[in-house]
């Protein structure tokens, strides 16, 4: 038995047919389990004669069944089920292709997770449109946690033990979206779902005649049938509640506004009306508040103008939605932490719609127009050019803050912005008054106005935008906090903060170790320091001796160039030479670190009064290569030996 049976429903689908049937049989999966069963529903083009010649060439691969023209894929796809032998069926338009390794990937989810439908990534080629909810892969879904349910077109994977339990079959009753209730009730009675989208599976071909066969018949009455037909056929498998609502939410999302779009285009007014007509019992019977919640604003308007027969009003706001998105002018308000469209007949007292019909609370968005990234070293503030607003709505005050969410944690910090201030991270107060810490952290904006609150990641994908990474090192009291402000490949702001250096580490250059040839009982350092606030930071010698006795010995900077020279003197003892960073209010407020032992540094030698000679000399570098002096008096008689 083989592992899939795909299943080809041909009409005049020349010179698309070739490619649709090789594809199958190239399948990574291998032709020894594989079946591919093709149907010429009475073809008048040269369809029969290909299929003959490749059934021809794999006689063990493919079989080939001739019929009259039946008026849709329904009854070829049927006819072909009933000669299927795969443990699962695949149905693939004779104008579309399979990626090498679909079969074989789709095969592989149904098995490790024994489930009986999997949906394969489409890709559209030539301008045709093809489903959009493959972003990620589901190793085990069903219709009322996922998007699934919004592709009820055929082409996917299906196991045949489904199949014949439940004796699903294309019906003939409807001219266009026959294959809607053949897959919902798949999708309904399915142990499990699988997507795979990590892999282009099927591609959807646009035919340069037109003759896809989903895209043949385009009677405003079809569409209505398909309604008609599915609304109930949902009601009846799933109680009324918010699985129910899910799924109705499709239908009326994706076959509704078809029939609406062309609605205007009929030139008798009793068209018109027959075909609203048609329409209102399905909303008498299965349209709910809360389905009408779940709708967008401008859908739920034409709901409500349908339900209530309200054809002039809903002819209006057909020629208001006609214009494109991009054009489309209407304001918005938010009042009490809801906001509401200003579409057409809002708030208009002639027909009353209620306002809850306008609700665009969940659609309301936040517009940015960001430029550049600028960073304040002096107050280590990230400044960010440009604006962050609330669509469409004007004239209210709005609150802003900015929002630094660690990336993989749970720990956040908010950041209130002055009304009308510039977007600002002031990275060393952003954690509660102190620096933000180690870590990437993701900016968000958050504005409030009339009691409703959006949050969005701060950033942008204009081409005016400068991407370029800002990458400082900020000084934080003692220390130093590298920094790198950036966009990610989608254009959001993330901060990325490193462990913090000591300042002196980094920015103090010291290159002069030596004894002062002006007196030699002084040990003489000079250097560089850039960076010191000459108001209230300083630079300090340390010396420390066995006892932990210090000495300190304050060094003055250069502020223009930073260059010191500081000639400390000794006295006796062994003692310990570092440098000190000294930052009043800093947390650490000292830091350290060690005079290194030159190379060069010999004994030094003087005399005190007439007859005290005194002695320096570094001793042996220990394993902190710190620099450590043996300061102490000499004897006379050694003295005057080796004078």
């Amino acid at each position: 038995m083989p592992d899939v049976s795909v299943i080809i429903a041909a009409y005049n689908a020349m010179p698309y047919l070739t490619k649709s049937v090789t594809s199958a049989l190239e399948q990574s999966i291998g032709r020894e389990r594989l079946e591919i069963i093709a149907v010429n529903d009475g073809s008048t083009d040269t369809t029969g004669a290909e299929l003959d010649r490749l059934a021809e060439e794999h006689p063990a691969t493919i079989t080939v069944l001739h019929q009259e023209n039946s008026g849709s894929a329904a009854g070829p796809r049927n006819r072909a089920l009933d000669h299927a032998r795969g443990r699962f069926v695949f149905f693939l338009d004779a104008d579309d292709y399979l990626g090498p390794e679909a079969l074989e990937r789709m095969v592989g989810a149904a098995d490790r997770n024994s489930t009986d439908v999997v949906l394969g990534k489409t890709i559209g080629v030539g301008g045709r449109t093809s489903p959009t909810m493959y972003k990620k892969s589901e190793e085990k879904t069903d219709v009322f946690s996922s998007r699934v349910y919004w592709t009820l077109n055929p082409m996917k994977l299906y196991r045949r033990e489904l199949i014949e339990k439940h004796r699903l079959r294309f019906g003939h009753d409807l001219k266009v979206g026959e294959d809607q209730p053949f897959t919902a009730l798949a999708y309904l009675r399915a142990a499990g779902i699988s997507v795979v989208a990590d892999y282009d599976c099927v591609f959807w071909v646009h035919r340069d005649d037109g003759g896809n066969s989903t895209k043949t018949v385009t009677e405003l009455d079809s569409r209505v049938r398909v309604l008609q037909h599915m609304m109930p056929l949902v009601a009846a498998e799933v109680p009324e509640g918010p699985n129910r609502d899910h799924l109705l939410h499709r239908h009326l999302d994706t076959e509704l506004p078809w029939v609406l779009r062309r609605l205007p285009q009929l030139e008798s007014r009793t068209e018109q009306e027959r075909i609203v007509a048609d329409l209102r019992p399905l909303f008498d019977t299965y349209y709910t508040d809360a389905l009408a919640a779940r709708l967008p604003a401008m859908l739920r308007l034409q709901c409500h103008l349908v339900r209530h027969g309200m054809l002039d009003e809903l002819l209006t706001v057909r020629r208001f939605n006609e214009v494109p998105a991009a054009e489309r002018v209407f304001d918005v308000t938010v009042e009490d932490g809801r906001a509401y469209a200003h579409y057409p007949y809002f708030r208009d007292d002639t027909v009353k719609i209620p306002d809850a019909v306008y609700d665009y609370t969940d659609q309301l968005t936040i517009r940015q127009d960001l430029h550049r990234l600028q960073l304040d070293e002096a107050t280590g503030t990230l400044r960010i050019d440009g604006t962050a607003r609330f669509h469409r709505v004007d004239g209210q005050e709005t609150s802003t803050a900015l929002v630094l969410r660690e990336r993989n944690g749970e720990t956040e910090h908010r950041i209130a912005t002055d009304p009308g201030a510039p977007l600002a991270l002031p990275l060393l107060t952003a954690a509660g008054g102190t620096a933000l810490p180690a870590g990437t952290w993701d900016v968000f904006v958050s504005l409030t106005t009339a009691g409703l609150t959006r949050e969005t990641r701060l950033g942008s994908r204009s081409e005016d935008l400068d991407t370029a990474p800002a990458d400082h090192e900020l000084r934080d009291g003692t220390q130093l906090r590298p920094v790198r402000a950036y966009f990610t490949p989608r254009g959001n702001l993330s901060v990325k903060t490193g462990a913090p250096v000591s300042r002196l580490k980094r920015e103090l250059k010291p290159d002069d170790v030596r004894w002062s040839p002006a007196d030699p009982a002084r040990l003489l350092l000079g250097g560089t320091l850039r960076g010191l606030d000459p108001a209230g930071e300083r630079l300090l010698v340390r010396l420390t001796d066995a006892k932990g006795h210090r000495e300190e010995y304050t060094t003055d900077v250069d502020p223009a160039t930073g260059r010191f020279e500081q000639a400390v003197p000794l006295a006796a003892g062994e003692w310990r030479v570092h440098w000190l960073l000294d930052v009043p209010g800093a947390t650490p407020r000292r830091a350290t670190r060690a005079v290194e032992v030159p190379r060069d540094l010999p004994v030094t030698q003087w005399r005190r009064r007439l007859v005290q000679f005194w002695y320096a000399k570094p001793l042996p570098a220990a394993k902190t290569k710190t620099l450590t002096l043996r300061v102490g008096r000499k004897s006379l008689l050694k003295a005057l030996l080796r004078k």
